[in-house]
Order: C-alpha cells, then sequence, then structure tokens
C-alpha cells in the first residue's frame, strides 16, 4: 500500500445516498483504493461557509458534525478493510496490520464560527487536518476566491478569479494557526489567499500543507501556488498535494491526461526538490469529464507515467507516501 492522497470530497458525495464507502460509483471507494494501492486516504468534511442552495436555518457547524457521523458509520461497516487514525503511530499500525488508513479532515475553517471551544472539540472527535477557507471569507481568513465579493447570481465563467495579495489571517486567524501546531492538527493552506499563505508560514512553528493545489507557473490559476510561495513551503518543510481538477492542471478544455499531471510534478521538483510533493486528488469534489485519470484504481498509471519520466522508485515513493508521512509525523 502505498498511495496517501491528502483530499477528497467523498463524505460529501455520500450524504443523503444509500451509497457505501465499500463499493460505489463515486471516484473514491474503497475497493477502487484497494486496486489503486492506497496506504491513506485523507477524507474531507467540505461544508461550504454559505448554503449554495440558499437553504434556510442551514448551520455549516450542524453539517460539519452530521458529515463527520457519517464518517465513523461507513468506517464502522469496513473496519476488515479500513481504520481510522489519530496518531503517527496509529498509522503504522494499520501499516502493519494490513489495514488501509482513513484520516478525518475538515474543508473550511469556518466550521468553527470562530471559536477556539469548537476547534478543539473537532480536534477530540478525530479531526487532524483543516482548511482554514473554502472559497468564502470566514472570521479566520480570507481565500483567493472569495464568493462574497461576487453578484448573487454570478456564474463562474464570467468571473475573472484573481489571487488577493492583500487579505490574509485576522487575529483570531493567527490564533488558530497557534492553536493547531498545539493541538498537532495539521494547517491547510489551500484555497486560502496568498497573503493567508504567507501569514501562515510567518506564524506556523510545524509544517504546513497545501493538501490540494498545483503549480502556477503550469497553470494560471489562483488556487495553485507560484514559484515563490513553493520555496516558502521548502522553508518550512510542508508538502503540497498535486490536485487532478482540470482547471487547477491546465488551462484549455482538452482532455486532462497523467502526464498534463505530471507536468506539475516535474516544474516542483525542478523548483524545490522531491521533498515537498505529495498528492492531493480531490476526487468526488471535482468532474472526471476531463479526466483521463478516473478514479482512485487508476493511480498505478500515474505511478508508470513517473517512472517514463526517469523518477526513481524512492522520489515516488517519497510523492506517494514519504513525504506526507514525515509532516504528520512533525504535527501528530
Amino acid at each position: 500500500m502505498r498511495i496517501i492522497d491528502m483530499h477528497c470530497d467523498t463524505i460529501m458525495a455520500l450524504m443523503g445516498k444509500e451509497d457505501n464507502l465499500r463499493e460505489s460509483n463515486n471516484m473514491i471507494d474503497l475497493k477502487k483504493m484497494q486496486k489503486g494501492d492506497y496506504l491513506l486516504q485523507c477524507f474531507a468534511m467540505f461544508v461550504p461557509y454559505v448554503s449554495r442552495q440558499n437553504e434556510e436555518n442551514y448551520s455549516p457547524f450542524e453539517m460539519c458534525h452530521k458529515m463527520i457521523d457519517r464518517y465513523y458509520q461507513e468506517l464502522d461497516k469496513n473496519k476488515d478493510l479500513i481504520s481510522p487514525a489519530f496518531t503517527y503511530e496509529d498509522i503504522l499500525k494499520n501499516i502493519n496490520n494490513n489495514k488501509m488508513t482513513a484520516l478525518l479532515t475538515i474543508e473550511e475553517g469556518g466550521v468553527c464560527l470562530g471559536h477556539l471551544e469548537f476547534l478543539r472539540n473537532f480536534y477530540r472527535l478525530g479531526v487532524r487536518m483543516m482548511t482554514l477557507t473554502w472559497n468564502f471569507k470566514n472570521e479566520i481568513a480570507t481565500p483567493n476566491i472569495d464568493y462574497f465579493s461576487f453578484p448573487k447570481d454570478f456564474k463562474k465563467e464570467d468571473i475573472k478569479f484573481t489571487a488577493n495579495t492583500v487579505d490574509g489571517l485576522t487575529e483570531k486567524g493567527i490564533e488558530f494557526v497557534k492553536e493547531m501546531n498545539r493541538l498537532g492538527m495539521v494547517i491547510d493552506c489551500s484555497h486560502l489567499s496568498d497573503k493567508g499563505f504567507y501569514d501562515v508560514i510567518k506564524y506556523s512553528k510545524k509544517p504546513i500543507v497545501c493538501s490540494h493545489s498545483c503549480a502556477r507557473s503550469i497553470c494560471d490559476h489562483p488556487r495553485n501556488m507560484t514559484d515563490d510561495m513553493l520555496l516558502k513551503l521548502k522553508e518550512n518543510g510542508g508538502v503540497v498535494g498535486i490536485n487532478y481538477c482540470p482547471s487547477f492542471v491546465k488551462k484549455d478544455e482538452d482532455l486532462v491526461t497523467i502526464k498534463d499531471i505530471v507536468k506539475h510534478i516535474i516544474h516542483i521538483r525542478d523548483l524545490i526538490g522531491i521533498d515537498y510533493i505529495g498528492l492531493g486528488s480531490d476526487f468526488d469534489g471535482i468532474s472526471n469529464q476531463r479526466l483521463e485519470l478516473k478514479d482512485a484504481s487508476m493511480m498505478n498509471e500515474v505511478i508508470k507515467e513517473l517512472k517514463e519520466n526517469n523518477f526513481s522508485d524512492e522520489d515516488i515513493d517519497k510523492i506517494c507516501f514519504k513525504n506526507v508521512l514525515r509532516v504528520f509525523k512533525a504535527n501528530f
């Protein structure tokens, strides 16, 4: 088992459905993970700060708890294949027991409503990584894409997305970074504004991640990382997880191939070295209509492409799992 994927939205895809985590039509399920040789999957509780369906009485705090409950229900039903991890030692124990590992994460720090007490309680529930924002400004920080700043009935194709280099962490956000360091919860800067990223680099005493982001030099999108951000990530000792989302991989509307994804890996390796690259698919949060890499079962095709580009076995192991394990060990 050699794949660690730092981000998927599979639990969101299961909500309100009878589908089982074991086998489904989703991009990630346990059978596909087995075929793809997975060691660990980070399951994000993707909870938009504001309901995109304009539901009355929508509570991101409550929704996150419902999703966490579904996560644990699915793990309970599939104990023979996968177990949760709360510590680095738990991951090693699962490897020894020939089981895959599930790590609970949150995508949208706004679910804490600005309360450190809620952050600590999410930690007690098993959350070991959290993105500080999604695409809404919250009490902690500002994202690069802020839906609050767009017209009410905006269409994505009509909006020019630009990086925010002005608004970063709030004072409360600085408190969150320090408390996440203290607790042992990995800070995830994907979605965060450029200014917010540099703020986290300034205040975090532990390695951070950008769990599902690519290289802006290869594809100019504000969700991707600039070369300078990648250099700062290296100084921090963190890891960037390569996202397979077509719009983050390349600009045109053609099929996004595995070769296109590997171009980002090559660029980052050439810039900062092999020790700071991981994988962050964003499966079940993206469409695979334009993707050659359809689902988790196909990860061996990525490894094959890396080998064809002269990556050594040790390099591939670092990309696939060792670099992320190093960051996890340093945090929890």
